[in-house]
């Protein structure tokens, strides 16, 4: 059970500061990650583990909330407090999906945006000036090796694993060229890439928007007629 009570404060108002401050902040780096590259690789996982704090925060805040409503007069600015705070969570559930959505799509899946470059000489494989591949052959006369010109094997410094399947009755040793992990083609890229940008912006601005609704809620209901216009003094 939460201690509700710290310091003589309300942990509820210990929490929203919390809330008010990490969630926007959440939602400001999933905004500009969604179409900032530099920003978001800079950022990386940073951005969905706050945004998984401001997640947290929110049940947190909402639960010591209530435990405060029950101490406190029930005003129609404390029913309408209470009715705005309980709207944030689907926000916050949903700022934590599209930032960890984003931050996977382009760290596993959307196309590189650079053009791979070309499959590294083996070096292990020396090449005569020619640049014709040197044949691993047997030191048997020529006979003999000629029987097994089907069955010889190709040392390649070029070749890639699928390049075997290209020469039947031949073994090809690949080369240092390494398969790129799999990722989306370009067009499929672009498109996400675009739905993404609505959904991160969409998203990161309702989430802010309604943070600060229920800001202005709270603080209308704590000091709203609690103070009069003119000194008392």
């Amino acid at each position: 059970m939460l201690p509700y009570e710290i310091n003589g404060l309300p942990l509820h108002i210990l929490l929203v500061h919390v809330v008010v401050i990490v969630l926007p902040a959440a939602a400001i780096m999933t905004a500009l990650g969604s179409f900032w590259p530099t920003f978001r690789r800079k950022l990386g996982i940073v951005t969905p583990i706050v945004a998984l704090i401001g997640l947290i925060s929110v049940p947190l805040a909402t639960n010591a909330g209530e435990w405060l409503e029950q101490r406190v007069a029930s005003t129609p600015l404390v029913q309408a407090h209470v009715a705005l705070g309980d709207t944030l969570l689907p926000w916050a559930i949903a700022q934590f999906v599209i930032a960890v959505v984003i931050w996977g799509w382009y760290r596993f899946f959307a196309a590189p945006r650079t053009v791979p470059q070309p499959p590294a000489r083996n070096a292990s494989v020396p090449v005569p000036a020619g640049g014709v591949p040197i044949v691993v052959g047997s030191a048997e006369p020529s006979a003999s090796a000629a029987g097994r010109a089907g069955r010889r094997a190709v040392a390649d410094p070029y070749a890639t694993q699928s390049s075997a399947a290209a020469a039947p009755g031949a073994t090809v040793v690949p080369g240092a060229a390494a398969a790129l992990p799999h990722r989306a083609s370009w067009r499929v890229s672009v498109i996400v890439s675009i739905v993404l940008i609505v959904l991160g912006v969409g998203i990161s601005a309702g989430t802010v928007v309604k943070v600060v609704q229920i800001g202005e809620s709270g603080s209308n209901a704590v000091w709203q007629g609690s103070f009069s216009e003119a000194p008392r003094n």
